[in-house]
């Protein structure tokens, strides 16, 4: 709950430094992701497949001066995680995944066109995650099972909780408000709680497609 706190003063900040540009814009945002972690696990790769979600927030677009640079926080709901068995056979069906949740903060600088009808924008910036209740689901044709996941830094744990690494966005917005973007989202932490001298290491990646609404656009 803490973290929670944290994330959100933090976007009220944002919104504070937003409020010195008097053509600040608020909106929000939907769509679709999918999402899958890289790295080793005793010595092997991760080959795990995709894992689709959704993600919804609100976020800031504020002009920095008279340039076509603007600053746009965000936040989000994501869901992450990855496919790590898919077998079908004549007799039954198994799957199972990580289902990760995470509240996002992205805060992007992004560069406009500022077209007369509307305009392309393109840019990126840091972005931190933290951890919401998540769960490792384990699926047949006639069962659906699902164990709480959880978040720390001790050998029991499943994955650490705070995740950060790098945004990178990109889409149109037209004169109206209405806008649709491309968002990839890479993660630098190693989500493995303990390496005891090991080399393991998880790290989140994950796409999204985006349509969203500016309230005030100009």
């Amino acid at each position: 709950m803490k973290k929670m706190f944290f994330l959100l003063a933090a976007f009220v900040f944002c919104l504070q430094i937003n409020g010195f540009s008097q053509k600040s814009r608020v909106g929000f945002s939907t769509g679709f992701t999918s999402a899958n972690q890289y790295g080793k696990i005793g010595g092997d790769r991760i080959k795990d497949d995709a894992l689709a979600g959704i993600t919804f927030g609100l976020l800031v677009d504020a002009p920095l001066g008279k340039s076509h640079i603007s600053f746009q926080p965000s936040l989000n709901y994501s869901q992450k995680g990855r496919v790590t068995f898919d077998e079908n056979t004549r007799a039954n069906t198994l799957k199972e995944w990580y289902a990760l949740r995470y509240a996002e903060l992205h805060t992007n600088f992004l560069y406009n066109t500022n077209g007369a009808k509307g305009n392309w924008f393109i840019g990126g910036g840091p972005s931190v995650s933290f951890d919401l209740p998540s769960k490792k689901v384990s699926k047949t044709e006639d069962l659906k099972t699902e164990t709480n996941l959880s978040f720390g830094q001790e050998a029991n744990n499943d994955f650490r909780g705070i995740d950060y690494g790098a945004n990178m966005l990109t889409g149109y917005r037209m004169k109206g408000g209405f806008f649709f973007a491309f968002n990839y989202t890479v993660g630098i932490r190693n989500l493995v709680p303990v390496q005891d001298g090991t080399d393991d290491n998880i790290r989140n990646h994950s796409w999204g497609i985006r349509v969203g609404f500016l309230i005030n656009n100009k």
